[in-house]
């Protein structure tokens, strides 16, 4: 068996990203660039294939960060009073000067006007008619120059990257990009993922549920997944076990997309195709993965003499075993794929409130509950049963316990670290 870490780096060196896949070979996408251009309002989800770099300095000019009054503090007057000579809205850029013993009333967000230093918040401030004067008894000595003034570029300097290249793009990238004022973005295309069931016993549900069936759950997790990943799916629901038929569908798929997943058939049943085929049509990378669950992982590529052909991810028929080589393996590799650096595990430490049951030989991701005690710990409880069956165990879970390949089993207040997972789901 692979071990994890292993077993990722192969998958990640072998699938490549498609920032360096010529336009022209692309799996399934040969009249599509991979890169174009798409409005701003498209472009949540997408990843970025160019650095966007501002053009204009945010703010563009010092500007107020109160309501209140402009004036000049290091030339201010013995009676520390000021007279009120205008007043200036945010969006106002009419010539405007500020001389010694001047004020101006301003807004939040309203250019501050040439030979003013200082802004005084309203607060600070008593006013009579058109005079104001500072409440404090210290006066000017209270305050500071270039107070309240947010300066030229303070947000963003032009010519900086404000989004890298690689960057699947979320709501405040957009409002970033936006208040630089840029309305289209250059972007990957989407990776194109065919989904395929595999099994004679798999009814879809809403069927009546036959002796002997079960209703296929993987394929409702796998296409949300796939969707929040950014892909285009094409969904050939469920395939019989007839190894004909795996070879006509695989083959298909391969020329129509970068990768194919499959669930199921992966494990050493007699109507387990899906390795087989694999290994007829093309290359496997590797088999079997030092994890528990989803030790039966296949993957490699459905041609034996093109590179561009789609990449196979067969995941076992387990649901929970699905899941997790799902977001294991399959997510970091298409992420990379999609032009993404994959994002790294993020591990917690923690101690368990119950003990743990494990054999050395695998590296084990067992699901369960983190919580933070009063004490500012996070402590870990181990859901009831840890079978690859149960898919309640990730409904009702937030995180896997990771225990290394050659742990053993832990007694409760042990040290143990996390993996949440809410957040890929």
């Amino acid at each position: 068996m692979r071990p994890y870490d292993e077993a990722l780096d192969q998958l990640l060196n072998d699938v490549g990203s498609i920032a360096d896949v010529s336009s022209t070979s692309s799996s399934g996408s040969d009249a599509e660039p991979n890169a174009v251009s798409v409005p701003l309002s498209d472009a949540v989800g997408r990843v970025l294939a160019d650095d966007i770099c501002s053009p204009i300095n945010v703010p563009p000019k010092d500007n107020s960060a109160m309501d209140g009054y402009a004036l000049r503090l290091n030339e201010s007057n013995a009676q520390n009073q000021w007279s009120v000579v205008a007043t200036r809205l945010a969006g106002d850029a009419s010539e405007l000067f500020v001389n010694p013993g001047e004020a101006v009333r301003i807004m939040t967000g309203a250019e501050v006007p040439d030979g003013a230093d200082t802004v005084i918040m309203q607060e600070d401030v008593i006013r009579d008619e058109d005079l104001i004067r500072l409440k404090s008894e210290k006066g000017v000595d209270d305050h500071k120059v270039k107070e309240n003034i947010r300066p030229v570029g303070n947000d963003i300097t032009e010519g900086r990257i404000i989004v890298a290249r690689g960057t699947r793009i979320d709501a405040s990238h957009l409002g970033l990009i936006a208040s630089v004022g840029i309305d289209s973005v250059n972007v990957y295309r989407r990776p194109v993922v065919a989904v395929i069931s595999t099994g004679d016993e798999l009814v879809e549900p809403g069927s009546p549920l036959p002796a002997g069936a079960i209703y296929n759950s993987n394929r409702y997790f796998l296409l949300p997944m796939l969707n929040k990943l950014g892909c285009d799916i094409i969904d050939y629901g469920t395939l019989k076990d007839d190894k004909e038929v795996f070879e006509k569908n695989f083959s298909e798929a391969a020329a129509k997309a970068d990768f194919v997943i499959t669930t199921g058939g992966v494990s050493v049943g007699d109507a387990d195709f899906v390795k087989i085929v694999l290994d007829q049509l093309g290359n496997i990378d590797f088999w079997k993965v030092a994890i528990k669950p989803g030790k039966p992982f296949a993957c490699g590529r459905l041609s034996k003499t093109s590179d561009d052909a789609g990449y196979l991810l067969g995941l076992p028929g387990n649901p929970v075993s699905a899941i997790v080589t799902f977001m294991l393996l399959a997510r970091p590799a298409i992420e990379q794929f999609s032009g993404q650096t994959p994002k790294p595990l993020s591990f917690l430490p923690g101690r368990v409130t119950e003990n743990v049951r494990k054999r050395p030989g695998r590296m084990d991701f067992q699901r369960a509950n983190y919580s933070m005690s009063g004490d500012g710990q996070i402590q870990v409880t181990p859901f009831n049963s840890q079978s690859s069956g149960v898919l309640s165990s990730i409904a009702e879970c937030n995180c896997f316990m990771v225990l290394d390949r050659e742990q053993g089993s832990l007694e409760a207040g042990a040290k143990v670290k996390i993996l949440p997972f809410r957040e890929w789901l």
